[in-house]
């Protein structure tokens, strides 16, 4: 019995005809001396509902907390489909405990449509010590489609005579049942045609209208079993199982998108996100882009936008301080650095026919060249 677990309860409402059903996932650890066990199999699971793993119904002789809203849940339970003509319980008397049952009712509702439900076992007995098989058979007739309804009321009690397991009262099960003409039979209620194929009603397809259409479509391995219904694998949930059911907290801006596992934003990495790709932090408001790579803001360059930018430039007699801010070798000043303290007042200090010879040139000089451009160096 250990390693059995529990399965979603969406996939127990679909395809369990009792309504014993457990609606959490957890581990069961080595029986009681004295407890009584009902559980479907791994391989009546995956044909029921596609999960390969032991479905538990009843552990250490409780039943499940989903018979506590059954009213509620059967609302929502759909018909067993056309293709599941019968289903396989296993249960146990752990111990030394003696259990007995009962099975007070296996009625049908539309006997035209399905004969009574049937069981493999005596409709009254002993639990056995040894793990054993139950099957409940769901006997369509063939002559008409349609769903029908029946009744399967079964108790427990211990060695007392007490009642310790019971369906809940007037319990009703539906079983979708097809005529026979189409080869293979028309599901979910389709109708089988004069052509001898299915017609489909509206939120299922395929040859025997077998597939449900989920819109959107069931994502992460979700199953859609009815249209607009999907069954969500462990770990994930929402209505077409987009949302991971994380346990780890994603820092950092980070965002959970399966059990476990973070997508991280630009510039960080780690299972929670919490390291960053810079060993160095990007400084000046810049921002980890990647490995060891930052994105500058405005004003700054570098790999670690530590360098501030000057435009055009702050020339040979300069350094950038900040944006746009030069600060200029002794001697020189301007935004640029690129004028010379002291070049106005040389020149006018020089004799006035140097001036002369150097602003008034000769016609044929002044024709030969042209003006150089502004400069800081003294004529």
């Amino acid at each position: 019995m250990a390693g059995r677990s529990a399965f979603p309860a969406a996939a127990l409402r679909l395809w369990s005809i009792l309504p014993c059903l457990l609606v959490l996932r957890a581990e069961v650890g080595q029986p009681r001396e004295e407890s009584l066990y009902l559980w479907i199999d791994a391989h009546q699971a995956r044909v029921l509902i596609g999960f390969e793993e032991d479905i538990l119904i009843v552990s250490e002789g409780k039943m499940a907390p989903f018979t506590h809203d059954f009213r509620k849940a059967q609302q929502r339970m759909p018909a067993i489909p056309v293709n599941i003509h019968s289903m396989n319980f296993t249960w146990q008397a752990a111990g030394q405990a003696e259990y007995f049952y009962e099975f007070l009712s296996l009625r049908s509702l539309d006997k035209g449509i399905m004969a009574d439900p049937t069981v493999n076992v005596p409709l009254l007995g002993t639990v056995p010590h040894k793990a054993s098989v139950v099957q409940v058979g769901f006997p369509c007739l063939g002559k008409q489609d349609g769903v029908a309804a029946f009744e399967v009321n079964v108790i427990v009690m211990n060695s007392e005579g007490n009642t310790i397991l019971q369906t809940p009262q007037n319990a009703i099960f539906f079983k979708t049942c097809q005529q026979a003409e189409c080869p293979g039979g028309c599901r979910n209620g389709g109708f089988c045609n004069e052509r001898r194929i299915c017609e489909c009603p509206d939120g299922f397809y395929g040859p025997h209208c077998e597939k449900a259409l989920c819109t959107p479509r069931c994502m992460n391995g979700g199953l859609c079993v009815t249209p607009g219904f999907c069954i969500c694998p462990p770990g994930f949930y929402g209505v077409n199982c987009d949302k991971a059911n994380c346990s780890t907290t994603c820092f950092n801006g980070g965002t959970c998108f399966y059990p476990g596992k973070c997508i991280c934003p630009p510039g960080l990495e780690g299972e929670q996100c919490e390291i960053s790709k810079c060993p160095q932090p990007c400084r000046n408001g810049g921002k980890c882009i990647g490995k060891s790579k930052c994105k500058c803001s405005k004003g700054y360059q570098g790999d670690l936008c530590s360098k501030p930018v000057c435009e055009p430039g702050c020339g040979t007699h300069g350094t950038c301080h900040e944006p746009n801010k030069c600060q200029c070798q002794e001697g020189w000043h301007g935004r640029h650095c690129n004028k010379r303290y002291g070049a106005s007042l040389m020149h006018a200090l020089r004799p006035a026919g140097a001036r002369l010879r150097q602003h008034t040139p000769s016609l044929k000089k002044a024709e030969g060249r042209q003006d150089p451009p502004e400069s800081n160096y003294i004529w």
